[in-house]
């Protein structure tokens, strides 16, 4: 259903009733029904942006952005999207990468705003979730997409990584 309604473009009407039309973003309130069309929608965008192909979303991530009590607005739920897209290191959009703890600064969707901070931080949650979905650093450097020689060189950056679960 959601991606028919995607390939009729109301998507990008729901999109611009939210986002374009207002000085401030629409509450999503009682417009929770929106949520899997706009979900869909910032999925695309955000991979695009960084150059991502996520061709699936795992069972259980709509209900629980559904479920979820927004107390904001539209773009606290595009924040969300963006930060799963970002630590996504497969090509399905996991429950495990949408987080809702509030870690951000001034809404920014960041850990801080000083930009080094945001880049390590994004590294260091990227290696913790490969390495907590392998037991082999040779099979978390391939999720990650880069080389076992390119994690060893992040773990050593960032030794505070917990890889005491994983086999060499």
């Amino acid at each position: 259903m959601v991606q028919k309604n995607i390939d009729k473009g109301t998507a990008v009407r729901f999109v611009r009733k939210y986002l374009g039309c207002f000085t401030a973003a629409a509450a999503i309130g009682e417009s929770s029904h929106d949520i899997p069309m706009l979900t869909v929608h910032f999925i695309r965008k955000h991979a695009a942006r960084c150059g991502k192909s996520i061709e699936s979303i795992e069972e259980g991530v709509i209900a629980s952005l559904m479920n979820h009590a927004w107390p904001g607005n539209v773009r606290e739920l595009e924040n969300t999207i963006e930060r799963a897209v970002v630590l996504t290191t497969g090509s399905t959009l996991t429950c495990t990468a949408v987080t809702f703890e509030s870690m951000s600064v001034r809404g920014t969707g960041m850990p801080s705003l000083n930009i080094r901070e945001n880049v390590e931080w994004v590294e260091r949650e990227t290696i913790r979730r490969a390495l907590a979905m392998s037991r082999v650093k040779q099979d978390a450097a391939r999720l990650m997409g880069i080389s076992p020689r390119a994690l060893s060189y992040y773990l050593d950056k960032y030794r505070n990584v917990d890889e005491s679960r994983v086999l060499v």
